[in-house]
């Protein structure tokens, strides 16, 4: 697994944790393509944590987190609890309005003990 891309254990639980955070489009682009290639493999809806503080939003970006909601649609893969941490206040604003199930987090540990939280009421 890749560098921004990896499994953490938080109280317990397996989150895939994407830290994009500074990091230029391409690199954000290669971590958001893995990202979907661990989703297609876990096909159970893992949690989802992805940090994207401090990035520039493109429209290359926001096509490949398209792409990759598409990827797992089609291929049948719940949405598990997903937290995004990084977001100001207009962009989550508008965030909010397309991010459907998705938790807009202030930070990195507030992400991951809602994540936390989710996971029981699913269980």
């Amino acid at each position: 697994m890749g560098e921004h891309v990896q499994w953490v254990t938080h109280k317990g639980k397996r989150i895939l944790f994407v830290n994009c955070a500074r990091l230029g489009e391409a690199e954000i682009l290669a971590s958001f393509e893995e990202m979907k290639q661990e989703l297609l493999k876990e096909r159970t809806g893992p949690m989802v944590l992805i940090d994207i503080s401090d990035i520039d939003m493109t429209t290359a970006l926001i096509g490949k987190a398209k792409e990759l909601t598409a990827a797992t649609k089609d291929a049948g893969i719940k949405d598990g609890p997903n937290a995004i941490v990084g977001l100001t206040g207009l962009q989550k604003a508008v965030a909010q309005l397309f991010g459907r199930g998705v938790h807009f987090a202030d930070s990195v540990e507030e992400a991951k003990e809602w994540l936390l939280k989710q996971d029981e009421k699913r269980r």
